[in-house]
């Protein structure tokens, strides 16, 4: 089983008003952030309010697990998410992590993130490697690592997340410290999305211009 977690609560602080009901090219942008995902994955599962206003039924199957509590951070949301699967094999079930606001997601570089990870029993994660501060693609990102997207394995994972949250941390980071990860190297992904879209998140009006610019 593959699942697609997409992180979709927050403040949209910076941003002004909720960014995931922003227009992304005629639809909202959480909407397209989920359609991304359900190219690589068996479900969806929505860690926030609700879905997209009008979003379509189709073959993947998507639903909304609510926040236990609301605007305690990804971490939290996480974790929240997590509780709710059942049984999961432990190295079996995958599942990749997204935030709502990535709406130019290559499902190419989130499938070969999930099959690298089906390939190596020993890690419990992959993150994309961040692209060189001179490669066009680094943009925004060049200063700092991203966390997301993430592939997981969902019993790892629960695991990780119940000891960061539970150890009062709020940061997606924490739960990197508590996996063995490893990195998709910029030599591979960058084949499959020279232009390092997939690592595009938005938190402001600028950032979202820049995204539908591209």
């Amino acid at each position: 089983m593959r699942t697609g977690i997409v992180l979709a609560g927050g403040r949209s602080s910076r941003f002004g008003s909720d960014k995931l009901v922003a227009d992304f090219e005629g639809r909202a942008l959480l909407a397209a952030t989920i359609e991304a995902v359900t190219h690589v994955v068996d479900r969806v599962l929505v860690a926030g309010p609700a879905l997209p206003q009008g979003f379509p039924a189709g073959a993947v199957p998507v639903s909304v697990v609510r926040d236990r509590e609301p605007l305690a951070g990804p971490l939290a949301a996480l974790a929240n998410v997590l509780g709710t699967v059942v049984d999961p094999d432990p190295l079996g079930d995958l599942a990749i992590v997204v935030g709502g606001d990535m709406p130019r997601l290559v499902p190419e570089v989130l499938q070969a993130m999930l099959d690298r990870l089906d390939g190596e029993p020993a890690i419990d994660a992959v993150l994309l490697g961040p692209p060189s501060s001179s490669h066009e693609a680094s943009g925004p990102h060049a200063s700092r690592r991203a966390v997301l997207p993430l592939a997981v394995r969902l019993e790892a994972a629960r695991g990780a997340s119940a000891e960061a949250t539970e150890a009062g941390e709020r940061s997606l980071q924490a739960i990197l410290e508590r996996l063995a990860f490893v990195e998709l190297p910029p030599s591979k992904w960058l084949l499959l999305d020279p232009a390092g879209s997939t690592l595009l998140d938005v938190d402001t009006e600028a950032d979202l211009a820049r995204i539908r610019g591209r």
